[in-house]
């Protein structure tokens, strides 16, 4: 019996423990422990194939080509280089739960220059951790269930996306959704992504990246003062961006973050672009700071034009570069529930995080389940040139992996799955 700390719905403690005890699980949880030194390398080897965001072709092909080797069912690779497929469930419900890191990173191409490993055994190199190590490890936890020959009840989707990182906004897992629509139900989402053995996240940060190009006739800065300037009307609009009365709970905030514009600095601006980065744990705060912001755009323009008496002469353009919606999930819910048991049963303490951007935010507004895991250890600088990776005891993130799979999806007919059961 394990001796959880918190309280859980019983049906949910229940299926944890019946897990544990059975042979082949405890085996599996075992097995991922001992593949870690191949896991490991494997990791290096994808490191080093770079993967800017929208330019991950490479990375996926070859990631493609070590799933088939493993053993999965029905491997794809769509159109935008997402990578996914099927270990099929004993059930045949037309039913899954989804198992996804990415394969991007923040880097240009000539940035990974090469993978060194310490004299602790840290390994460096950039993308290292954030997110190769989740697409290693996923494999592993695809071995383990093959080696074994488990089968859950409901299908399991491993799946490798694109497109997370930066101005990419997590379009990877939102076509790869959208894509199983028409295969599968997706009943519930697992993404592995951010650091640490017990930090996991379970709500949606939404986030709007927006850029804002002020136009107008420019001009001599002495001969033509009477003309308005695209630079100011952008900072009367930046001016009161930076006064709106934002909520603390949910956290809200906005950012004028870049600002480009003019042409010499003996001359009244012809243009001027702002770009803003505006993010809320609430969807509904954040449709109001944009109508807000909008407001700011038109009447920096505005207010520009009517000091120089020059109505319409500013012109002012906007478009989002970036929407990620927000989302959120009651914190008593099922989904982390049975979250924080199978961390629990695995003797690790969970820590829920407010917030998180991540692509558990595209299943979350698309109404799914969803956590998002972390890698299992100790890392550090990521989205930095000098990232690092310690692999010892990473095992952790594969065990809380497969247990958790097993917990949603259903252990052949011996365990029933949880996940018919989230939204209830």
């Amino acid at each position: 019996m394990v001796n959880f700390q918190k309280h859980y719905d019983a049906d949910i403690t229940q299926t944890v423990e019946q897990l544990l005890a059975t042979d082949d699980v405890k085996q599996a949880l075992g097995l991922v422990k001992e593949q870690l030194l191949e896991t490991i390398e494997i990791q290096k080897e994808l490191a080093l194939i770079e993967a800017p965001s929208f330019h991950e072709e490479k990375k996926a092909k070859r990631y493609a080509e070590l799933l088939r080797e493993a053993g999965l069912q029905d491997v794809v690779m769509d159109d935008r280089f997402n990578v996914w497929g099927r270990w099929p469930g004993s059930g045949n419900t037309g039913k899954s739960v989804l198992l996804e890191g990415h394969l991007d990173t923040v880097f240009s191409f000539g940035d990974v220059k090469g993978l060194t490993v310490d004299e602790e055994g840290l390994i460096h190199c950039p993308g290292i951790c954030d997110d190769t190590r989740a697409i290693a490890a996923n494999l592993s936890v695809f071995k383990a269930l093959k080696t074994l020959g488990i089968r859950p009840y409901h299908d399991i989707i491993f799946a490798a996306t694109v497109c997370e990182e930066g101005l990419g906004g997590m379009i990877g897992m939102k076509t790869l959704l959208q894509g199983l629509e028409e295969k599968t139900e997706v009943l519930a989402t697992i993404s592995i992504d951010g650091p640490t053995n017990n930090v996991f996240y379970a709500n949606a940060t939404g986030m709007v990246d927006w850029t804002v190009t002020f136009t107008g006739p420019g001009g001599h800065a002495w001969t033509a003062s009477e003309m308005p300037s695209a630079i100011h009307a952008a900072c009367r609009a930046a001016s009161m961006i930076a006064d709106i009365k934002l909520p603390t709970e949910p956290k809200t905030t906005v950012t004028v973050s870049l600002v480009e514009g003019g042409q010499a600095i003996h001359a009244i601006a012809q243009t001027c672009t702002l770009k803003i980065n505006a993010r809320s744990n609430s969807q509904e705060a954040l449709e109001r700071l944009n109508t807000e912001m909008i407001e700011a755009f038109k009447k920096g323009a505005e207010l520009e034009n009517r000091a120089k008496g020059t109505p319409g002469m500013v012109k002012v353009e906007y478009d989002k570069l970036l929407d990620i919606p927000a989302g959120s999930q009651n914190d008593q819910c099922r989904m982390i529930q049975a979250t924080e048991a199978v961390t629990e049963a695995l003797g690790i303490d969970p820590c829920l995080k407010p917030g998180g951007c991540t692509n558990a935010n595209m299943a979350i507004a698309k109404g799914i389940p969803a956590v998002c895991l972390g890698r299992g250890g100790r890392e550090y600088g990521t989205h930095t040139l000098n990232e690092w990776f310690d692999p010892r005891g990473v095992e952790a993130c594969e065990q809380k992996s497969l247990l958790l799979l097993l917990t949603l999806a259903g252990l052949d007919t011996r365990s029933a799955p949880l996940a018919d059961t989230l939204k209830s």
